[in-house]
């Protein structure tokens, strides 16, 4: 309540009733909508690089393996693909897994820009909308609390308007 209880916070309309100022309102919506922003951006983002890929197969021609004391192994596959021009391409996912550890040989499903040489992904849920996902729940998440506060503080803007009545 002290921490409500300057005049930065409140303010009065023209019938004389508290209401929350600009301020408040930042303080209490700008977390979350900043975090379903950049969870919807990330998945409008996602949802046009699919639109626009091509599937393929391509080829492990080299597996990196980051090994450090105690933690497990990191792999990151390289693969060989026909691009759009029908000239062999070597390309990455630019992600590092231990489930990466690819025979050299092996062929995959994987998609590529025809845009942009050298940049892959793996068909799926997971690899193309999980990360957006997680960020939506979170800006939700965010959302909730936010709701939560913002009836608090209505509260606090009708328990002072009572407050001046009785007085």
């Amino acid at each position: 309540m002290i921490l409500l209880g300057g005049t930065g916070f409140f303010r009065k309309t023209v019938g004389n009733v508290t209401v929350p100022t600009w301020r408040l309102k930042l303080l209490v919506w700008l977390l979350p909508m900043l975090t379903l922003g950049a969870g919807l951006l990330w998945a409008v983002a996602s949802f046009m690089w699919l639109s626009n890929a091509v599937e393929t197969t391509g080829t492990v021609t080299k597996v990196y393996a980051w090994e450090e004391d105690g933690a497990p192994t990191l792999y990151s596959p390289e693969f060989s693909y026909i691009w759009s021009d029908g000239e062999a391409t070597i390309g990455t996912l630019g992600l590092s897994s231990t489930d990466f550890n690819f025979e050299v040989g092996s062929e995959h499903t994987v998609l590529y820009d025809p845009d942009n040489k050298g940049i892959l992904r793996f068909p799926g849920f997971v690899f193309n909308y999980f990360g957006p996902m997680v960020i939506l729940a979170i800006g939700a998440m965010f959302a909730l609390i936010s709701l939560v506060l913002w009836v608090w503080v209505k509260a606090i803007a009708r328990q002072r308007d009572q407050k001046e009545a009785g007085a």
